[in-house]
């Protein structure tokens, strides 16, 4: 066997490897794919989010899923529509909570055309995203993820990051060159932990809050309505 023969294969080229398939990184690569961009996409989840989490999609953001066609997509769901927010506090003589004012989901000094929020699980809203993916050939590799990264320009001026992938069963490894790579992670990035990039902002677990996905019987008077108590 000749040293040529016994050299690795090249590695794979994309345009963009992008990691994670939240709705950003989604968003993202459906641009990208519309306009023939070559894209590895991963996520290391194996089914896109199957709970509720960030569920609201706000008004300027309708607008823009609407410029990208993918608005009758949304709202084939049903979507609840929330007009405006409602403050409840507790009075200053007495108990319980009463009614203290409210305020425009969509103030009017904001430039967009509904003036709503909409609500919907957010995997309808990832999988709104991955049809028209499939559309334009691009696949989301599940379940897989990130192990490391460097760029080099001397070895590859054209696609200078190197990304190695792994299948989160720790059997399979994949290593890739790419013009560029792009973190949708969300709060936990290994890319941005690995580029040491802090997040500057208070935890938000330092503050009491939850988060309930499911169907409220109440008679309480606003619940079609954002709230805040």
């Amino acid at each position: 066997m000749d040293s040529q023969s016994s050299k690795e294969p090249p590695s794979p080229h994309y345009d963009i490897v992008i990691v994670g398939a939240g709705p950003v990184g989604l968003m993202l690569s459906t641009c990208l794919a519309r306009w023939g961009y070559k894209i590895k996409h991963i996520d290391n989840r194996a089914e896109p989010t199957p709970t509720g989490r960030a569920d609201g999609i706000q008004p300027r953001s309708l607008d823009l899923l609407r410029n990208m066609g993918l608005k009758s997509a949304i709202m084939a769901h049903k979507p609840a529509r929330v007009f405006e927010v409602v403050f409840w506090d507790p009075p200053k003589n007495g108990k319980g909570i009463v009614r203290t004012g409210t305020w425009a989901s969509c103030p009017s000094f904001i430039d967009a055309r509904y003036p709503f929020t909409t609500l919907l699980h957010q995997g309808r809203i990832e999988r709104v995203f991955i049809s028209d993916l499939k559309k334009n050939g691009v696949e989301i590799q599940r379940p897989w993820t990130i192990k490391g990264f460097k760029s080099d320009n001397k070895a590859d001026s054209e696609y200078p990051v190197e990304v190695h992938l792994e299948h989160v069963d720790g059997h399979r490894r994949e290593s890739v060159r790419a013009k560029y790579l792009f973190s949708g992670e969300g709060a936990r990035s290994f890319v941005r932990d690995q580029l040491g990039i802090k997040i500057t902002h208070k935890d938000p677990i330092t503050h009491v809050w939850g988060v309930i996905d499911g169907v409220v019987k109440t008679d309480f008077p606003d619940i079609k309505a954002s709230i805040v108590i």
